[in-house]
């Protein structure tokens, strides 16, 4: 590393720490900052309110963060997605983790450029820049990505838990009970995504909350096609009179074909990525194999 390199890197080191001790002394925390947290009403969520102890240039800088991320990546498609994916509802959360990937990618590209001047080949500034930035977004990216992933699986596991919890409402109905009491007792007796949206919608009800309308907030938060199918049977049902247990019985049968179709078109899927193996390593070895002992003998009766 040459000294001009040596000098500039630990010149910025030094002026970094300079900086954090100045913010270290602007940003004491006060006396009403840390008796407030104990006072005010427990709450899970997170927001800017809680970054006051941090000053209020921070507060500013992430509000500003998250209001570019939020440009990017809608809050209502985001806030819905986390609710399928089983997470809290809390934007500003989530936009501090989007943030936290973002600074990792970002590091990740600050890292690369200063190897590379470390060992002789430095990096223009205007690309390293451009390069620190694209790695920032894709970090970002990446925990969007993340949390689609989330929902996705989340979704898949409540349609294969469907059919069963479908059954057990049908039994416990045909037992005698009432459409709440059975969904009570089913999913109070239940493990699994399904059976948590189910008490959660349980704990609705007895908060004062109509049967019907804890069912579709249930479908809402769960956004699968089979749940849907399944509370709006159950919905008709109810209004018209229907046997609620016989409806119970169709929809996990419904739900169990949906299941078996989906599997087949899984399946079918999954056939084209088994053949490539066969094309690309086991059919080139078997040609190589039949052909390279008659080719061998043709190049050694060659005079």
């Amino acid at each position: 590393m040459s000294p001009a390199i040596l000098g500039a890197l630990l010149g910025v080191g030094v002026a970094g720490g300079i900086w954090l001790v100045v913010l270290a002394y602007r940003d004491r925390v006060s006396v009403a900052d840390r008796v407030l947290p104990f006072v005010r009403s427990s709450t899970t969520h997170w927001d800017l309110a809680q970054s006051r102890g941090g000053g209020r240039w921070r507060a500013g800088a992430l509000k500003r963060a998250f209001g570019l991320l939020e440009s990017m990546w809608g809050s209502e498609s985001t806030r819905t997605r986390l609710e399928r994916a089983g997470l809290e509802p809390n934007l500003d959360a989530y936009r501090l983790q989007q943030l936290q990937w973002a600074c990792l990618g970002l590091g990740v590209g600050v890292g690369v450029g200063l190897l590379r001047s470390a060992d002789g080949h430095p990096v223009a500034v205007i690309p390293w820049v451009v390069m620190s930035l694209a790695a920032a977004m894709c970090g970002a990216a990446l925990r969007d990505q993340a949390l689609s992933r989330a929902a996705r699986q989340r979704a898949q596991a409540i349609d294969a838990e469907l059919p069963a919890v479908a059954e057990l409402l049908a039994f416990t109905v045909s037992a005698g009970l009432a459409p709440a009491s059975a969904l009570n007792r089913v999913a109070h007796r239940l493990g699994g995504h399904l059976a948590a949206e189910l008490r959660r919608a349980t704990d609705e009800i007895a908060a004062g909350r109509s049967f019907s309308s804890a069912l579709e907030a249930v479908a809402d938060r769960t956004g699968t096609s089979g749940v849907q199918r399944f509370v709006d049977g159950i919905v008709v049902a109810m209004e018209r009179g229907t046997p609620i247990a016989e409806v119970l019985r169709s929809q996990a049968m419904d739900a169990r074909d949906a299941g078996h179709r989906t599997l087949m078109e899984s399946a079918g899927r999954r056939e084209i990525f088994a053949l490539v193996p066969v094309v690309f390593l086991i059919l080139p070895i078997v040609v190589v194999v039949a052909v390279f002992p008659g080719f061998s003998g043709l190049v050694v009766s060659t005079p």
